[in-house]
């Protein structure tokens, strides 16, 4: 392989390409034989960024796209699974195709007015009173919920104020999209899809505390005399001030802590069991206690900048994402249990163009009908 390609392919994955390079490595992906692109597309699986395509090279992408689904198919001529060393260049060659793709229906008009794309970053507050208003996307905007006033900064970042002495209990929760939160103290919170956050404001002197259902990305203001505690289901983190990912969705039936810098306290309700996490470090809390995972924390936040980020992934899991990003429903009950996958795509493309990656990345037919996913029986010949 020529250096200058695998320097070209390199660039491309941490989004620097130019566009004389772009246009010499799509060329290249045309022409190369199968061991030139094995050797190539290998850099793709630790570490992949997509980048913007031109309009210029759009006539390049089917033809790429085509070779790579070849390659598929013909790898699904036996029942294997996406795993790193077995099948990684189907892996890989769903995160390439995934990059051009997330520019490619980006670029294009919906052709049908039932095309489903990701909604609005709308944020919903209701006080103790029951009480509930939306934060519409009004950059400048104030809102006031009992005592605590929200001040929209950017289309998806509120700064949350204590207007009041006595505390008020804040529910907090977005539907179907990201959201960030500044506080009183400078901590920051961005919340996934279909997460609920409460917290009392002002914080006492004592101490700062919120509950979590879903999944939070944590940047904690460091405060040595009122540590920061977040209780998600089953686990209580505690700490002073760090950065954190908390994800706890009911479907997966744990909690998973992945830490970023600082240090973190883990606990398990109604037991002893306690662990202190490194940065680097993910942690499960289920029914068995709370254990090391082997889940790297650039992928635990890859959400938090526009991706899902799947390796070695249950599809159960990646259809309950989509359904909570897309506002859709999943049957989920015809589902194979041992299938797992490698993918990577941005988080702004159409649902069907999602479901077809998908599919590809399985060898399954997922489908959208009536707003619902459903997993396409396959009739063997």
């Amino acid at each position: 392989m020529a250096k200058k390609i695998e320097n070209i392919y390199k660039s491309y994955l941490n989004g620097s390409i130019n566009r004389v390079d772009l246009d010499a490595l799509l060329l290249y992906f045309e022409k190369a034989g199968d061991d030139e692109l094995n050797a190539l597309t290998s850099f793709a699986i630790e570490d992949f960024e997509a980048d913007h395509v031109e309009e210029s090279f759009a006539a390049h992408i089917p033809v790429i796209r085509q070779r790579l689904e070849n390659k598929l198919n013909e790898s699904k001529k036996q029942p294997i699974r996406l795993r790193y060393r077995k099948s990684w260049w189907a892996a890989a060659s769903i995160l390439f195709v995934a990059g051009l793709a997330t520019w490619f229906y980006a670029k294009q008009s919906p052709k049908h007015s039932d095309v489903i794309a990701p909604s609005e970053a709308i944020l919903y507050v209701k006080d103790r009173s029951g009480k509930e208003i939306a934060i519409l996307p009004k950059t400048d905007s104030i809102w006031t919920v009992g005592d605590i006033a929200f001040s929209r900064i950017d289309s998806q970042t509120v700064k949350v104020i204590a207007v009041g002495k006595n505390p008020s209990l804040q529910t907090i929760y977005t539907p179907n999209s990201d959201f960030r939160l500044v506080l009183e103290d400078g901590s920051k919170i961005t919340m996934n899809a279909a997460s609920t956050l409460r917290f009392q404001l002002p914080f006492t002197p004592a101490k700062r505390e919120v509950s979590l259902e879903g999944e939070g990305y944590f940047e904690v203001a460091h405060d040595v005399r009122r540590p920061f505690t977040v209780n998600a289901g089953a686990a209580k983190i505690e700490v002073l001030g760090t950065v954190f990912n908390v994800r706890n969705y009911a479907s997966d039936g744990r909690v998973t802590t992945s830490l970023m810098s600082g240090r973190i306290a883990l606990s398990k309700s109604g037991t002893s069991e306690r662990i202190v996490l490194r940065p680097g470090e993910t942690a499960v809390t289920d029914q068995k206690g709370i254990h090391i995972e082997n889940l790297a924390p650039k992928q635990a936040v890859a959400w938090t900048v526009g991706y899902f980020d799947y390796r070695d992934q249950s599809l159960r899991v990646i259809l309950s994402d989509m359904s909570r990003w897309y506002g859709v429903d999943v049957d989920t009950i015809t589902l194979p249990t041992d299938q797992s996958i490698y993918m990577k795509v941005r988080k702004n493309i159409p649902l069907q163009e999602m479901l077809n990656l998908l599919n590809e990345a399985s060898g399954l037919n997922f489908q959208l009908n009536n707003k619902k996913i459903t997993l396409k029986a396959t009739h063997k010949k």
